[in-house]
């Protein structure tokens, strides 16, 4: 017999769950805010969600025995518990750089400011006051994931922080450092893509230890481009590790046409990754556009080596950008990497000369080390070794995240290790 009571219970228990989360993370700092989440799920008939405890603890960001975030178990929706942060916004800029970029966040905290806020929403998390009580968290929940479904809101703003590494001239080694940096930031559980704009004779695979290597064939891919979505392109990375992925394609095509191809493919992988690392080294064989790699990123990261040509280079290129910028009232950062890849007495110009010449200090000196050759074809990553070698990539990834060097290890203390379980 057919029982109407039963249907319609089961109906609106199927409504509930459609209209609330899939599945949710939450990162507690106190027992009130677990207790209440769990109260809701449990009112609502939501899946119970994981619950981690939020722990800071000094770590550095070169730390191999920091805990790290795994992707594969983080929910729909993530929620961060910051009522014991001292300052929300910066707590959550360093927990940005650690999620996949399609999860929606919401952060829980006590400061009552518009600028926290306004810097949360720039970043694409979700501002829930506390306290609150059970019925606010339920609408607040519900408010996320349909915009999570329906990819509105202001989880739209959470796009990979886009970086190209430019050599000032040909042979200052930018396809290691571009590697390794994506190596650096993939370290320390950032999402992280790197992109190979060597079209032709390209030694990404040995810097990066690859075995097999084969790039990608572009033959027809512009057919492929006209119905290609976030998930095919994604088809089109080589897994390094479990947190660093490699684009490089290679075609018979001009080579003006394969970058157009992998521009497309790069646009489509933007809630893909946190971080996007691009290797314009100074010996491609296309000419650079500077204005469009102005608009196209965030960050450019001179390369540079301690020679007369090199610094010249070097800051012809920084007054274009800074002047493109300026002109077109666009927000970009400038970072210079020297790279001295050969003994002091082998370069004209010391520190001091190339900032002065410049016209501004030196980000980060990678120091020559006669090492460094043969670790990179035994397969070893600079930025795992010790201080000396380390430390640059180290430092660039601070500065990635926004952080000063001078203040790093205060300030970074809860990057890779901000959560632990």
């Amino acid at each position: 017999m057919f029982d109407l009571a039963k249907a319609i219970s089961q109906t609106t228990e199927k409504n509930r769950e459609h209209q609330g989360p899939t599945g949710c993370t939450l990162f507690y700092q106190t027992d009130a805010c677990l207790n209440l989440v769990q109260e809701v799920f449990r009112f609502e008939g939501w899946q119970a969600p994981d619950c981690l405890k939020n722990q800071s603890q000094s770590t550095d960001y070169s730390s191999k025995k920091s805990n790290k975030l795994e992707h594969s178990t983080l929910q729909e929706i993530i929620i961060l518990e910051l009522n014991q942060s001292t300052n929300v916004v910066d707590d959550a800029k360093s927990f940005a750089s650690r999620l996949p970029n399609h999860k929606g966040v919401v952060v829980i905290g006590q400061e009552d400011a518009i600028t926290t806020l306004r810097g949360l929403k720039e970043m694409g998390f979700y501002y829930l006051f506390w306290p609150a009580n059970k019925q606010e968290i339920t609408d607040f929940l519900r408010h996320v994931h349909s915009n999570q479904q329906r990819f509105a809101g202001v989880s739209q703003n959470r796009k990979a922080k886009r970086v190209a590494v430019l050599g000032s001239k040909g042979g200052v080694g930018n396809t290691v450092i571009s590697a390794e940096l994506a190596a650096c930031l993939a370290h320390s559980g950032a999402e992280t893509i790197l992109i190979d704009h060597q079209y032709a004779f390209s030694n990404i695979d040995i810097v990066l230890g690859l075995k097999q290597f084969q790039k990608q064939d572009a033959n027809n891919l512009a057919l492929q481009l006209h119905d290609m979505d976030e998930a095919t392109a994604s088809d089109y990375l080589i897994k390094v590790t479990d947190h660093l992925r490699l684009l490089a394609i290679e075609g018979n095509e001009p080579t003006s046409t394969l970058q157009s191809y992998t521009d497309s493919i790069n646009d489509l992988l933007m809630r893909q990754a946190n971080f996007i690392i691009e290797d314009f080294s100074g010996s491609v064989d296309f000419s650079l556009n500077l204005h469009q790699l102005v608009e196209r990123h965030d960050v450019m990261i001179i390369v540079v080596e301690p020679t007369v040509s090199s610094v010249r280079s070097a800051r012809f290129r920084i007054e274009q950008i800074e002047e493109i910028s300026l002109t077109h009232s666009l927000d970009i950062r400038v970072l210079t990497f020297m790279n001295v890849h050969r003994p002091d007495v082998a370069f004209s110009l010391t520190r001091e000369e190339v900032s002065t010449y410049l016209g501004r200090v030196v980000d980060v000196t990678l120091q020559y080390d006669k090492r460094f050759a043969s670790l990179l074809l035994d397969g070893k990553r600079l930025h795992k070794l010790e201080k000396s070698a380390a430390g640059p990539f180290n430092d660039m990834a601070l500065l990635l995240h926004g952080k000063t060097l001078c203040n790093h290890r205060s300030s970074m203390a809860k990057l890779r290790g901000l959560f632990k379980r």
